[in-house]
């Protein structure tokens, strides 16, 4: 297939380093211009199938075998990605309500089969759907975690990543580390099946067919705990030593989509946390903190779709934990 992905941020270029072996893939940017700029996503592992004895050093908090891929992708403007021809799905990693109106025209233009938005706000897949009539929409919830780092400049000679040979010069671009599962998909894929089933069809093993209830409740368990986060700065320790409010809200975020009271519960979050810690090969306590501060506002827009839900379950049981999340949430910023 032909895949585009929308957005020259960590989940855009990682994504397409992901697809880029088995489709023609592309990242266009409302920000590339007339000459685009190169990307760096490189996957980081502690595996090396190939030499056990590789050392392994640690660059910026990752952790990073020498045998871990690096990858070029050059990030285009929309104008350049209309004109290598059709594309069969783009990939919207900014939020429907936020593209520019230039952004929403490109698309339309372009008019691909398929919408996959990463968005799992509440409303957002309604939003893209009126957005972009007569495309199939779905939802892909990434099941990898990336991360942008600071911008560095190269000449370009290499193949672009779904664009053609190049041999300009492309303008400073930025490094991406990520991190996928070895053999999981990169995607989980919600939808109606009319689009799901041609859409795995298509891109294989790289995403997986789930209930739209699989992609939009493990958010409402964890980003709680994320907005805890932010509200002690991204200090991960305080985050461990503040567990009972987050497990308080994630419980009544849980209620409000489900209808059921599901309790989640702070020591369990403890063990989930400590086992982060101990298996993903990248310093979470450092990451979580970097990467969901520059994330506040969909944080926040997230946990206030889930707290009406709560209060309509049922009108005894409001949802003070998640209100008093989002209050503390305000008072930080």
């Amino acid at each position: 297939m032909r895949v585009l992905f929308q957005g020259g941020g960590a989940i855009g270029i990682a994504g397409a380093a992901l697809f880029t072996d088995s489709h023609e893939v592309a990242v266009v940017s409302r920000s590339a211009g007339p000459n685009g700029w190169a990307a760096f996503p490189r996957r980081v592992s502690t595996f090396d199938p190939t030499d056990s004895g590789q050392t392994t050093a640690d660059l910026g908090s990752w952790s990073v075998t020498r045998v871990a891929a690096t990858r070029r992708v050059t990030v285009a403007g929309w104008a350049e990605a209309a004109s290598v021809g059709s594309w069969d799905l783009i990939v919207l990693t900014t939020r429907p309500g936020d593209l520019d109106p230039e952004v929403v025209s490109a698309i339309r233009d372009i008019s691909p089969r398929f919408i996959a938005t990463t968005s799992q706000v509440e409303g957002d897949l309604e939003r893209a759907r009126a957005e972009f009539p007569g495309t199939e929409v779905v939802v892909f919830g990434p099941a990898f975690l990336s991360e942008r780092l600071e911008p560095i400049a190269l000449t370009a000679g290499a193949q672009d990543s779904g664009m053609r040979q190049t041999d300009r010069t492309v303008e400073p671009g930025c490094e991406v580390r990520f991190w996928a599962p070895a053999g999981a998909p990169r995607f989980l894929v919600a939808g109606p099946w009319s689009a799901v089933r041609p859409l795995v069809r298509g891109l294989g093993r790289l995403v997986f067919s789930v209930p739209m209830e699989a992609v939009v409740l493990p958010p409402t368990v964890f980003l709680p705990f994320v907005a805890e986060l932010s509200v002690h700065d991204g200090n991960w320790g305080a985050l461990k030593s503040h567990l009972d409010r987050p497990a308080k809200a994630a419980s009544e975020a849980v209620r409000g989509r489900l209808g059921v009271p599901i309790p989640v519960f702070g020591f369990a979050a403890r063990v989930v946390l400590e086992a982060l810690e101990r298996t993903v090969p990248i310093d979470v306590t450092k990451y979580a903190g970097r990467h969901f501060a520059r994330h506040q506002g969909q944080t926040r827009d997230m946990l206030a779709g889930w707290a009406p839900s709560s209060d309509a379950a049922d009108s005894a049981d409001p949802a003070i934990a998640l209100r008093e999340l989002i209050a503390a949430m305000d008072e930080s910023r």
